[in-house]
């Protein structure tokens, strides 16, 4: 399997509801899993290239998810994406095109994550 050069390995407190939303709902894949006594702690989901990973044991000090920035999944078509995606996510922006030259849909998880889907234009 390839890497991704970077990935996000998240915490999250209900793995199955994680991984759920990321392949119903967003149209992930999931694409690895770890159990340990029949309990799953770890799973990542792909789309593309992109891979995210999810674990349940909480860190110390980090009793509930916190990241403070987004995490960019680049995909072929975001108005397409977002059509796909209406009336089933909440969209905190989008789809427009940025300043930057990216054009994005900003969406928020069901744990608070952030999730831009972008492409550039």
């Amino acid at each position: 399997m390839k890497r991704s050069p970077v990935t996000p390995s998240l915490y999250v407190p209900d793995l199955d509801a994680a991984l759920r939303f990321y392949t119903e709902t967003l149209g992930f894949t999931s694409s690895g899993a770890y159990e340990e006594a029949g309990e799953k702690l770890w799973a990542e989901v792909a789309r593309g290239e992109a891979r995210i990973w999810f674990f349940t044991n909480q860190l110390d000090g980090f009793p509930q998810p916190a990241f403070s920035g987004l995490i960019y999944v680049f995909v072929d078509d975001v108005d397409e994406l977002a059509a796909s995606l209406k009336d089933r996510v909440s969209v905190e922006w989008g789809p427009e095109t940025q300043v930057y030259g990216l054009r994005e849909l900003g969406i928020k998880d069901l744990n608070g994550y952030y999730l831009v889907f972008a492409k550039d234009v």
